[in-house]
C-alpha cells in the first residue's frame, strides 16, 4: 500500500503512524512543535491577564526551570530518539530534533570537534511573534532567563562539564539579522 501524503482520503480505522509519507510526519512534527510553543504563549497570556507580568514571568520560569519543564523535554525527545551520547555532539542531535525548538525554528549547527559546536537561529518563529508584539519585556525574559538558563539544565542532562554560551541575542537590528547563535563547549 502507498504512503499517505496526508489524511485527506477516507476514514481509515487501522491507521498507523507508519502509513505516513516521511513529509507528512515531518509536516506532523512540525505541527506538534508550534502547538507546544503556542500554548506556553497563550498559557503565558492568560496569566498576564489575570494577575500581572510579573506573576506570568515568575511562573514561567518556575515552570520550565524550577519544576521541571526543561528536563522534561530533553529526557522525552532523547529516550524517543535514543541520543546516548554525553558530548556536544549528542547534544546537538537533540537540539535537531527536538520539535520545540527545531520544530518551530530554523537552525543551523555547526559542529567543531566532539566537545565544541555552535547553533545558529536563523529564523524564530516565537521572536517574530514578539517583535510584532512589541513586547520586549517578554522577549528579554524568554531569550536571556529562559534560554540562557534552559540551554544550561540542557547541557547539564548531557554532561555537567557542558556550557551553553550566548553569542548573540535579540534584540536585532534588522529582521534579516540571525535570531540569535549560541555556542556549546565542554572543557577538560
Amino acid at each position: 500500500m502507498a504512503e499517505l501524503q496526508d489524511y485527506s482520503g477516507e476514514f481509515r480505522p487501522d491507521l498507523n503512524m507508519r502509513d505516513f509519507s516521511k513529509d507528512a510526519l515531518i509536516g506532523l512534527w512540525q505541527a506538534a512543535g508550534k502547538m507546544y510553543i503556542g500554548v506556553d504563549g497563550l498559557w503565558h497570556d492568560m496569566v498576564r491577564e489575570c494577575y500581572g507580568e510579573e506573576a506570568a514571568l515568575e511562573l514561567s520560569t518556575q515552570i520550565w526551570l524550577r519544576r521541571g519543564g526543561s528536563e522534561m523535554e530533553v529526557s522525552r525527545v532523547r529516550q524517543a530518539m535514543r541520543i546516548l551520547g554525553d558530548d556536544v555532539a549528542s547534544y546537538l542531535k537533540f537540539l535537531q530534533v527536538d520539535p520545540g525548538f527545531a520544530g518551530v525554528m530554523d537552525i543551523q549547527c555547526e559542529l567543531k570537534d566532539e566537545n565544541h559546536g555552535i547553533v545558529t537561529v536563523k529564523r524564530c518563529r516565537p521572536l517574530e511573534s514578539l517583535e510584532k508584539l512589541g513586547d520586549t519585556q517578554l522577549q528579554k525574559h524568554v531569550c536571556e532567563v529562559l534560554d540562557q538558563e534552559g540551554f544550561q539544565v540542557g547541557c547539564r542532562m548531557f554532561n555537567p562539564k557542558m556550557k551553553a554560551i550566548p553569542l548573540k541575542l535579540p534584540p536585532r537590528e534588522s529582521k534579516n539579522d540571525i535570531a540569535c547563535q549560541w555556542e556549546f563547549r565542554m572543557d577538560a
